[in-house]
């Protein structure tokens, strides 16, 4: 049997023991959960069981945290940063970072996508839900009046429930909407 420089057919043994089975882990690869493809109009019927599982290790600005990830699927990164998707933080920011931080920064988080995965600046957008409760935390923002929702121009899934729970935080002059 012929051997090259490096022992031939031990450094093609080698490569096929190390790089067959990250190619297989590639193909078994988990499909990322994407609530407008699943056909789910609640943010309540989101499956967490199909979400990825991350974690909160840092709080950038209101509306956007840093996630890393254990097993990152192709695709994503081992470190992100984050976006909420529906939420509109900046004109009430204080409330926002003030449940973000106490309700999210350290913690293990569940994530969902939908139709667009980044925003125009690569950060990923993503619904986070807690994974104890099934808490969806972009909700729970706007539910509770510490954002508003979205612009107008920002396509999500859960928009028309969004905006229903907005009106209803205005109505109960919740949150930032008491004043």
């Amino acid at each position: 049997m012929a051997r090259g420089p490096f022992g031939g057919f031990r450094i093609q043994y080698f490569l096929a023991a190390m790089v067959l089975p990250l190619c297989a882990a590639a193909e078994n690869a988990p499909e990322l959960y994407r609530v407008d493809q699943a056909g789910i109009g609640s943010c309540y019927d989101a499956d967490l069981s199909l979400m990825l599982s991350g974690h909160v290790f840092a709080y950038l600005e209101p509306g956007a945290v840093e996630v890393s990830f254990p097993r990152p699927p192709q695709g994503i990164k081992a470190q992100e940063r984050v976006v909420l998707l529906g939420d509109r933080i900046n004109p009430f920011p204080a409330r926002a970072s003030r449940y973000i931080l106490t309700e999210v920064l350290g913690k293990d988080v569940l994530l969902a996508f939908d139709s667009t995965m980044r925003n125009a600046s690569g950060a990923l957008r993503a619904y986070l839900y807690l994974p104890e409760d099934g808490t969806c935390v972009n909700f729970r923002l706007v539910r509770d009046g510490l954002t508003a929702v979205a612009s107008a121009d920002e396509v999500f899934q859960f928009r028309a429930e969004f905006e229903l729970y907005e009106q209803q935080a205005k109505e109960k002059r919740r949150g930032v909407w008491g004043r």
